[in-house]
């Protein structure tokens, strides 16, 4: 597994390597004028969906699939932090999009001398954010994984450090059982747009808020809502 093939790589820069800094402001500003017009155009299905009781994700979803949606910049310095100060050396992505939480995980694991894995169902997508994390000087420590992340990952060695969830809602569950036995002890779990699917999202808060699912967890008030649980182990390994 190459997340242990490297020694760790001290960088006098962090986010501020030229290539990561020049990188992620470009994307961050593609990916507001983007969404801005993809929103635009959803508007009218939004507005219906709202009367017919639909978040307003769900009416919008048709229309996602050019969509950035990305994390902010101050979300994305959090988790590289966060990943920065766990020194974690293996960290998964579930939903890369075009990569720009990627470019922040990576830099982490870079850091500590690890490996980041993304996935990403759209091949398209996966493709360009391959090419971003090579722009952003990555590409040795971090894969895109094309396709169905409950395959791409079933593979993947553990221990795994570091876990973000932000694909298709109702997968967390899912993607995160596949990921409880590969998780090592403290590990960190975040996972996105908490309050903007509160209905589809709640059994996932339920299950990681179950002391007895071997997590401790909280809700942040970050943009939509964001899950943050460390893995205490549920007795069972």
């Amino acid at each position: 597994m190459p997340f242990d093939c490297e020694e760790p790589h001290p960088s006098r820069y962090g986010l501020y390597d030229p290539d990561i800094a020049h990188t992620l402001d470009r994307l961050h500003r593609q990916a507001s004028g983007r969404d801005a017009r993809v929103f635009l155009r959803a508007l009218p299905a939004i507005l219906a969906g709202k009367f017919a009781g639909r978040s307003t994700f769900d009416a919008a979803e048709p229309y996602l699939s050019k969509a950035y949606i990305p994390v902010s910049p101050e979300f994305g310095r959090f988790m590289y932090l966060t990943a920065l100060s766990r020194g974690a050396r293996n960290i998964v992505e579930f939903g890369s999009s075009y990569g720009i939480s990627s470019i922040y995980l990576a830099a982490a694991a870079r850091e500590a001398g690890g490996f980041f894995t993304g996935t990403e169902k759209d091949a398209a997508k996966a493709q360009v954010a391959i090419g971003n994390l090579k722009e952003a000087g990555l590409a040795r420590w971090s894969d895109i994984r094309e396709g169905d992340a409950l395959e791409s990952l079933a593979p993947l060695d553990g221990p795994v450090d570091f876990l973000f969830l932000d694909g298709w809602k109702d997968l967390y569950i899912p993607v995160l059982k596949l990921m409880e036995p590969k998780l090592a002890p403290g590990a960190v779990v975040f996972a996105d747009n908490i309050h903007s699917f509160r209905k589809t999202l709640k059994p996932f808060v339920a299950h990681v808020s179950d002391p007895a699912n071997g997590y401790e967890s909280t809700v942040l008030k970050i943009g939509s809502g964001v899950s943050l649980s460390v893995w205490r182990g549920n007795g069972t390994e």
